[in-house]
């Protein structure tokens, strides 16, 4: 895969090939201002001395900082200390194709639609983790030959493994090995199931029926795992999807029972809380 140098022609790329896009950048990028674009984002830093703004959190890039910003997350990059070197690597990648290589048991997109309350969109890798991840983007950037195209996308879902498996135990904590495994397997499992069907009338009651738990389990297992109530969750993923199907060009009537909604107003109101919008006006803007 060819190695672009600018942010611009990543997600360029990223969008009109709706799959993947390799950013290597040296050069001084100055002020960026505050974005967001259709595809998510990992951006790596080898030298950090920059702040990273992202929604209303704001991080300081230290050397080794990872970090994972979904299509929907507005952000800006601030230079802060220009005598630092910069060398800097970025991954766009477009929603849909991290979606189709996911899997009911491998749910790749975790660390872009895992937001729990005290989430933190930075990783701090170790050396260890650094050289893994330089490994992997150079396999990405290998040269054109024969069979390039199954070996690159076979290194882009070992990549994105590698990387969701690092985001998932940054998010649980310091529980016990056991504990975050069970957790891990269990709730992903759930998350799964719920962006399987995110388009359904989905009920706590309907999650703990198919997984043979209580529904007081259910919502204490996922609050403990995530750190947020599985009917924050469930309603934040019903608005990322009104978001994709307004964007696309489907009418707000079509769209809120597209994404479970029982009734407008719940949608007008959850959408408009959530996005600081309304749906027709986000319509309107997207479709400009």
């Amino acid at each position: 895969m060819k190695v672009l140098t600018t942010f611009s022609e990543g997600i360029e790329y990223c969008m009109a090939s709706h799959y993947f896009s390799i950013v290597h950048l040296h050069k001084d990028m100055g002020v960026l201002s505050m974005h967001s674009h259709l595809c998510h984002e990992f951006y790596f830093s080898l030298n950090g001395g920059c702040t990273f703004m992202i929604d209303d959190k704001n991080y300081r890039i230290e050397p080794g900082s990872l970090f994972m910003v979904n299509q929907y997350e507005k952000h800006q990059l601030l230079q802060m200390d220009t005598s630092i070197p910069q060398e800097r690597f970025a991954i766009f990648i477009d929603p849909s194709y991290l979606e189709s290589i996911s899997t009911p048991r491998t749910d790749l997109t975790y660390c872009f639609t895992h937001r729990p309350k005290k989430f933190s969109h930075r990783i701090d890798l170790n050396h260890g983790q650094q050289r893994r991840f330089m490994y992997y983007f150079n396999k990405l950037a290998a040269e054109e030959g024969f069979g390039q195209d199954v070996e690159e996308r076979s290194a882009f879902a070992e990549f994105m493994v590698f990387i969701t498996k690092l985001a998932a135990e940054a998010f649980l904590g310091r529980e016990s090995q056991e504990q975050r495994q069970y957790f891990s397997s269990k709730v992903t499992d759930i998350i799964t199931y719920i962006h399987h069907n995110i388009d359904s009338q989905l009920s706590i009651g309907d999650i703990a029926a198919h997984f043979y738990l209580s529904t007081s389990y259910l919502c204490r297992l996922f609050k403990k795992s995530t750190g947020t109530t599985i009917n924050s969750y469930i309603i934040s993923r019903r608005i990322e999807l009104a978001q994709k199907l307004l964007s696309a060009g489907y009418s707000v009537n079509e769209v809120y029972s597209m994404c479970g909604f029982n009734d407008y107003s719940n949608f007008f109101k959850a959408f408009t809380k959530k996005v600081g919008i309304s749906p027709k006006k986000y319509s309107q803007n997207s479709l400009r």
